[in-house]
């Protein structure tokens, strides 16, 4: 595995399952976003008025409109409508994403299942701090060990399609059956598919202890993420941007990972 031994970055885990006082953060970004969004509204309403004046209350029709489409992209994310379906066929590797301690369980099994159903011949993990103990649950499915690879470098999920393209691409390996929760899977098919991989979504459950507020901070993650995010990429799509020197230093000896590193059948 590409482990941590290769990334000397500072890592502080910041996993989903955190309640009220991680919603802070979130919260922030939302009236932070609101406000601009806002304002955004009241400049272009008032464009609306000086051009059609005999229109009326534009600037209630442009914020109830926008409202709308980010309620709905919201809803979208928070549920994971509208993915691709899952054809039933078959993939070069099953890429699964860490998101923190009390969501391996469900994509360990996930994963386990599409491997014994011949969906593809390997298992590669991504993510820092849950690489490890997700290839060990994997294992402990008697998973042969020489099937199951990961990286343990990835802090976000635009680095686990960077790192999994790094090393997987290396391999010949282009078709994938991403597995990660519902809330999570738009942002992280889009950027698996702006890394080149062409990508058939499968979805894990959400934990059934998880109370009000881990799900609370979820849907507020997601639901103000998303819309800022599609926007993000619209406007500079993932694959143009060039790492930073401490990135692409990391990403070279991920490359020579993915080259030295073969399969067995």
């Amino acid at each position: 595995m590409f482990d941590s031994r290769f990334c000397p970055r500072e890592f502080t885990q910041f996993p989903v399952e955190f309640g009220w006082q991680q919603l802070r953060s979130p919260l922030l970004l939302f009236l932070a976003s609101f406000i601009v969004v806002l304002i955004s509204l009241w400049l272009i309403a008032r464009i609306w008025r000086r051009k059609f004046q005999r229109l009326i209350f534009p600037s209630v029709a442009v914020v109830v409109c926008s409202l709308i489409t980010v309620g709905l992209i919201s809803v979208i994310a928070v549920n994971g409508l509208f993915l691709p379906a899952d054809p039933g066929t078959s993939a070069d590797a099953i890429v699964i994403l860490g998101r923190g301690r009390a969501l391996r369980m469900d994509r360990a099994r996930i994963a386990t299942q599409l491997w014994q159903a011949k969906r593809a011949p390997v298992i590669f993990v991504s993510g820092r701090g849950d690489a490890l103990p997700l290839i060990d649950l994997l294992v402990a499915k008697d998973l042969p060990q020489q099937v199951v690879d990961g990286e343990n470098c990835s802090m976000t999920t635009k680095e686990n399609a960077i790192f999994s393209a790094t090393i997987l691409q290396q391999r010949n390996i282009q078709q994938i059956i991403l597995v990660s929760d519902s809330p999570h899977m738009w942002r992280s098919l889009i950027e698996f598919r702006a890394y080149g991989f062409s990508v058939i979504p499968r979805t894990s459950r959400l934990p059934a202890v998880w109370g009000f507020r881990q799900k609370a901070y979820l849907v507020l993650r997601e639901s103000v993420g998303l819309p800022w995010y599609l926007l993000r990429q619209i406007a500079t799509p993932p694959a143009s941007i060039p790492p930073d020197a401490e990135l692409s230093s990391l990403l070279q000896k991920a490359q020579q990972y993915g080259q030295q590193r073969l399969y067995v059948d």
